[in-house]
C-alpha cells in the first residue's frame, strides 16, 4: 500500500513539474493577446486524469496553477483570478467528461474543455474589467466568437498531443 501511495505521490510530483514547465515555456513565448496562450500545461492534467483518475487530475491543476502564480509573480492578480476561475470552469467539464470517457476521445475532452476554459476567461473577465463599461455588443460578438475558436484549436492541439503521449508510445513514466 505504501509503495502504492509513494509511487503516485511521484507520479504526481513529475506530472506537476512537466505542468510548470510548460507554464514557464508558454510565458516567454510571444503571444497575439497578452492572455492568448495554447495551454500545453494542461497536457499534465490530461494524462493526470487519464491515467491515475479525478483526483490526481484535480490535485495536478491547482498545485500547477498556485505554484505557478508563485513563481511567476501573478499571486491573486487580476490575472491569476481569471486563470483560477476560468481553468476551475474546464476542470468541472473534464471531471464530468471523463466520468463518461468510453463516449468521448482525449481530443474531444481537450477541445471541449478549451472552449469552456474561454467562456469563464470571458464571464471573469466581464466581472474584474469591463462590468461598468459601455461596450458596442456587435464588436464583443466577433471577438467572442474568435475566442471561442481559439479555445476549440488550443484544445485540439493539447488533445492531439495527450493523445500520442497516452497512446501512442509505452512510456516508462506512465505505469
Amino acid at each position: 500500500m505504501l509503495d502504492k501511495e509513494k509511487k503516485n505521490t511521484a507520479h504526481m510530483i513529475t506530472l506537476v513539474l512537466l505542468a510548470l514547465y510548460l507554464t514557464l515555456i508558454e510565458s516567454i513565448i510571444p503571444k497575439p493577446f497578452p492572455w492568448m496562450k495554447i495551454g500545453l500545461a494542461n497536457l499534465a492534467t490530461l494524462i493526470a486524469f487519464d491515467k491515475f483518475g479525478i483526483k490526481m487530475g484535480i490535485e495536478v491543476f491547482y498545485l500547477r496553477v498556485f505554484t505557478a502564480s508563485f513563481i511567476l509573480g501573478t499571486f491573486l492578480s487580476p490575472g491569476f483570478i481569471i486563470s483560477i476561475t476560468s481553468g476551475t470552469f474546464s476542470l468541472i467539464s473534464m471531471v464530468i467528461l471523463f466520468k463518461y470517457k468510453k463516449y468521448f476521445s482525449i481530443i474531444a475532452i481537450s477541445s471541449i474543455a478549451g472552449i469552456i476554459h474561454n467562456i469563464g476567461q470571458l464571464i471573469s473577465s466581464y466581472f474584474i474589467y469591463f462590468r461598468d463599461i459601455e461596450i458596442l455588443y456587435k464588436y464583443v460578438l466577433y471577438f467572442i466568437i474568435i475566442f471561442l475558436f481559439m479555445g476549440f484549436i488550443s484544445g485540439i492541439i493539447t488533445g492531439f498531443i495527450a493523445y500520442k503521449v497516452l497512446y501512442k508510445k509505452n512510456r516508462r513514466f506512465l505505469h
